[in-house]
């Protein structure tokens, strides 16, 4: 064996020995601050709130008011949603065993798109990542069911079931209403005006599916809802004005006006500014849509799109720390082919570094405002190398098929 061959050989196990401490190292932190968030802080706080929707709603009360619910967080939802609440709770007993029930449904929403050579990548990378799945678990936000509908949309997208797959979204979207933002990505692939009126019209029928499904089944309730989405009921935190604590929102625009020292005035700021952010990174997909589009492609597309999904997120005018399961995934359906020294860079800016500075920013006395807004600022970080790894990819693709 020569020593060009030794030196290879000799890269390539060292390459892999580092991307498997990697992925320990992962997993382990993962466990161990999960682990920490279980025993140290109030558990599924947020199961609490829709369970007990579920029991209030059914009893003819009102769900959108605090001093009914009997608890400080409130009903932010469709009440359908409560319905379903009420029999899912005591059914499954979920505020005993959401964790194993969430796990299931993540996985489910997951396993459509493993592959059998990079499925430890793909679930380290989703479970581990930004620590969203932990936030998951230690909450006990219905993110996971959000996922699923995202993922089986997506799913059906990508295999020409177009109104289905729209519906979902929409569906999904629904639930928190800012994911209809998406939108674009799934828009910008539609080729005709026909096909792109088709998607709005399919996606609105599913984001006022839950809506409408209320306003039949509770009508004195819908307008109590519009008016809690909208921040009209006084001394009840809502959507529009949560703003504190502002690791609770790890949005670009509330960091960017967070660094710049203007936090005390989000509520009156925040609206207007992230709506500028938004449209600037629709406007960042659509040029990166227009240079690297392949018609026909669809494994082309199906980057375009998973960019799409990472760049709208980032510029996202409110997004919560268990808001990167959607994003994840489509981190992994980019990565998944890279070598494993750039898996392994994705799981050190992904997993380890946020997992540590969340470490840090709850345990310790540490609260500068880089550990604050440390999930999304280090998934810019991974999107950049993302964004130049795979456009180096991509280059040399072209010349291989020249």
């Amino acid at each position: 064996m020569n020593s060009s061959s030794t030196k290879v050989n000799l890269s390539k196990v060292f390459g892999d020995f580092f991307y498997y401490l990697v992925v320990t190292i992962s997993i382990l932190l993962f466990l161990f601050t999960l682990n920490l968030g279980l025993k140290n802080f109030q558990t599924g706080r947020d199961l609490e709130v829709f369970c007990q929707a579920g029991k209030v709603i059914a009893n003819g009360g009102n769900p959108y008011l605090t001093s009914e619910l009997g608890l400080e967080l409130s009903w932010n939802y469709p009440s359908a949603l409560a319905y379903g609440f009420y029999f899912a709770c005591p059914l499954f007993n979920l505020e005993q065993n959401y964790i194993w029930i969430y796990a299931i449904l993540f996985l489910v929403g997951f396993v459509l798109w493993l592959t059998r050579k990079d499925w430890l990548y793909g679930i380290v990378l989703c479970s581990t990542g930004l620590f969203t799945l932990g936030w998951v678990m230690v909450t006990g936000n219905i993110s996971t069911i959000e996922f699923l509908l995202f993922s089986i949309s997506i799913f059906l997208f990508f295999r020409k079931k177009i109104s289905a797959s729209l519906f979902l979204f929409g569906l999904f979207a629904s639930l928190k209403l800012i994911p209809i933002l998406y939108l674009p990505a799934f828009l910008i692939l539609q080729t005709t005006k026909k096909d792109k009126i088709k998607a709005i019209v399919w996606s609105i029928a599913g984001f006022i599916s839950l809506p409408l499904l209320s306003f039949i089944t509770s009508p004195h309730l819908f307008f109590w809802y519009l008016q809690q989405i909208f921040g009209l009921i006084p001394n009840q935190h809502n959507p529009l004005t949560e703003f504190t604590p502002l690791v609770l929102n790890q949005s670009l625009s509330v960091m960017i006006l967070s660094f710049i020292r203007l936090e005390t005035r989000l509520e009156e700021l925040n609206l207007i500014f992230s709506l500028g952010i938004y449209i600037l990174g629709t406007f960042i997909f659509y040029l990166i849509f227009k240079s690297f589009r392949k018609p026909d492609d669809t494994q082309n597309n199906l980057i375009l799109f998973s960019f799409g999904i990472i760049i709208l997120t980032i510029f996202m005018p409110r997004l919560k720390p268990y808001s990167f399961l959607p994003t994840l995934l489509c981190f992994y359906l980019i990565s998944k082919e890279q070598n494993n020294l750039f898996k392994s860079t994705y799981l050190i800016l992904l997993s380890i570094i946020p997992t540590v500075f969340h470490l840090t920013y709850f345990y310790t006395e540490t609260n500068h405002k880089i550990f604050v807004f440390h999930q999304i600022g280090f998934l810019c970080i991974a999107t950049i190398v993302l964004v130049f790894s795979t456009m180096q990819r991509y280059k040399s693709l072209q010349e291989i098929t020249k």
